[in-house]
This record gives C-alpha cells, sequence and structure tokens, in this order.
C-alpha cells in the first residue's frame, strides 16, 4: 500500500533549516547542547538559548506557519559556576548511556535548569548590590564632603529578595533528590530533615552521604528560617538589613545583615558577603548531589570498574564542570566520554 502524498506543512517541516543563536555578547561558539524530549538547550559562553521545533509545538502538524523557535533561557554561560556546576553538571552525569530512563532524565536536567535560575537571580541581586556599592564608594571620593554617607538604599528589600531566591533554589534541591528518593523522603516526615532521615536508612546512618544530607539539612534550616523572618515577621524571627553605617570608632562600614531567630540566628554581618557564601553553597551543595545520585543510580557499567567523580582539570571540555565519569587506565584515572 503506497503512502499518502505529503503535504506541504510535511515537507516544511522535515527539511533542514538553520537559525543563528544569541547575539555577539553571548560568545562566538556554541559550546554544547542539552537535549531533553521537549526541547533543547544551546550553551554559549555567556547565556543559555532553548529551541523548541515547530513539531513540538504543533506535534499535531495543524499550522504550517508555525515556526523553529529559540529564546534566550539565561544570561550566563559556560563561563558561570552556576551554570557549570548546577545545570551542565546534570547533562554531563545523566547520559543516555548511563540513565536509559527518557524521563527521568528529562526530570533531572529540567529541575537542576530550575535550580541554575533560582542561583543565577540570587546572583543578579548581589552584583547589583555590589556595582551599587562600589559607585556609591566612588562618588562619595569624589565629592570630597564629609558630610555625605554613601547609600545602596532599598537594602531590606534586596536582602529579601536575595533569602526569597535562595530558598526557592533549595527547594528545588530537594526536588531534585525526590526524583530518585522521592517516596522515602515523604515517609520521613517534613522538609529539611527529611533528606538525612531517608538517606540513613537507603545507606546507613554513619555513611558518607548521609554525613553530608544531615550538613545540607543544617543549611536548609538557616536558609528556610530566614525565609521565615521575611514572609512571617515577629519580634523573635525578623530580618535586620542596614545600608553603609558610620560607627563610634569613625570607619563607616558596608551594608549589613542579621537574622533574629531563635534556632538559626546570625549575628550582623556584612551582606554582599552573605550572598555570596550562600551561593556558593548553594551551587555546591547541587553539584555534590548531583555527584551522589549519579553515582547510587546510574546503569550498570558491566564488566569494566568505573566512577563518578571530580575530573582531573587537564580532561575537562567545559572547563567550569568539573564532574564526570572515570576509569583507570594505567594507574591513572581518565574522562569517560
Amino acid at each position: 500500500m503506497s503512502k499518502p502524498p505529503k503535504r506541504p506543512i510535511d515537507l516544511r517541516r522535515e527539511s533542514a533549516f538553520s537559525m543563528t543563536i544569541g547575539g555577539q555578547g553571548d560568545g562566538a561558539a556554541v559550546l554544547n547542547m542539552v537535549a531533553t524530549s521537549g526541547s533543547a538547550f544551546v550553551i554559549k559562553q555567556n547565556s543559555v538559548h532553548e529551541i523548541r521545533l515547530a513539531d513540538q509545538i504543533d506535534p499535531e502538524r495543524t499550522n504550517i506557519n508555525v515556526p523553529n523557535t529559540q529564546q534566550l533561557f539565561a544570561e550566563a554561560g559556560s563561563e558561570s559556576d552556576i551554570v557549570a556546576r548546577t545545570f551542565l553538571s546534570a547533562d554531563a552525569l545523566f547520559t543516555k548511556t548511563h540513565f536509559r530512563d527518557e524521563k527521568v532524565r528529562d526530570r533531572v536536567v529540567l529541575v537542576s535548569a530550575e535550580i541554575m535560575t533560582h542561583l543565577l537571580a540570587a546572583q543578579k541581586v548581589l552584583d547589583h548590590l555590589q556595582a551599587d556599592q562600589d559607585n556609591q564608594i566612588a562618588d562619595i571620593k569624589a565629592s570630597n564632603d564629609p558630610t555625605r554617607l554613601p547609600a545602596v538604599t532599598e537594602v531590606e528589600s534586596r536582602a529579601n529578595t536575595f533569602i526569597q531566591k535562595a530558598e526557592h533554589a533549595l527547594q528545588a534541591i530537594y526536588r531534585l533528590v525526590g526524583i530518585f528518593y522521592g517516596p522515602q523522603m515523604k515517609a520521613e516526615g517534613k522538609f529539611p530533615d527529611n533528606l538525612p532521615l531517608a538517606f540513613a536508612k537507603a545507606f546507613g546512618d554513619n555513611a558518607p552521604s548521609t554525613t553530608y544530607a544531615k550538613a545540607v539539612a543544617l543549611f536548609g534550616h538557616q536558609v528556610r528560617n530566614a525565609r521565615h523572618c521575611v514572609e512571617h515577621r515577629k519580634e523573635n524571627q525578623r530580618i535586620v538589613a542596614k545600608d553603609f553605617q558610620l560607627r563610634p570608632d569613625g570607619k563607616v562600614y558596608p551594608p549589613s545583615i542579621e537574622v533574629v531567630h531563635p534556632r538559626t540566628p546570625l549575628v550582623e554581618t556584612d551582606l554582599a558577603s552573605f550572598m555570596s557564601d550562600w551561593i556558593e553553597g548553594l551551587t555546591a551543595v547541587t553539584e555534590t548531589l548531583l555527584l551522589h545520585l549519579a553515582d547510587k543510580n546510574h546503569a550498570p557499567f558491566g564488566n569494566l570498574p568505573m566512577w563518578v567523580g571530580l575530573v582531573p582539570e587537564d580532561q575537562r571540555r567545559l572547563t567550569k564542570v568539573r564532574v564526570g565519569y572515570l576509569v583507570n587506565f594505567g594507574g591513572k584515572l581518565r574522562r569517560v566520554g
């Protein structure tokens, strides 16, 4: 039986196409592509772009005018530690070779992309704060007026926004682990202590992964309680954010934050340093848990001994993506793939 002739929409959808991704500021080369069943992400030095084919938008082929599309997804790319240690690390570890279930891979990649976007949003708050601080200090020096103090303004609003973005990233990190251990975490009760409790039952209370999960939960309490201070303010549960301050010692101190909370207080500290520490902490947690999840859940390697871990710097395809699969070759660990 002969096949029906192809319609104009079929010919268009099945023909080759090209598109220019991004602009000059994104970097010249396409360095990586991360594919899911619903779209593909193109990675450049300074940006991530999402490509969706017309068939992914209109799978029934009802409208010949639906184009293949590209859209800026993130204003940071392979040169960003956040992008590399979250989204690109997920892609490096959760490959089709080691994770054959497409749905699992899709979920890991997409939740990692969500973590990335929350952390990039938090980073943007920090970047704006640092830029404003530097500009204010320069302006005051240029004015040569001893009565003027620098001011970035809206300090509490900036701190609140940052904490909310960080807490959203933490929630997504727990959803990432839940792809593999969701029922166990649900059975163990409330966030964030359900993670170490679930790991203790799965791997033992003294296992390295359980010990790490306990540290993650402690950090999780700090983040979660700070968010409570923002959204449920009380006398003993609040954020105290201050602009530049002249103190009795005659020095001008930069914007600061204090967390007033009965269980996880934070003494007054430099606001920019606080933000930087949290971004690094959440990025490191994501990277480490991705390593753990890949190590515990990958498909069997067969007879070839292989490890999941940190790839030697001289073997990394993308400099800031530190993780991958390794094999012992002649007494030296070599990256696989």
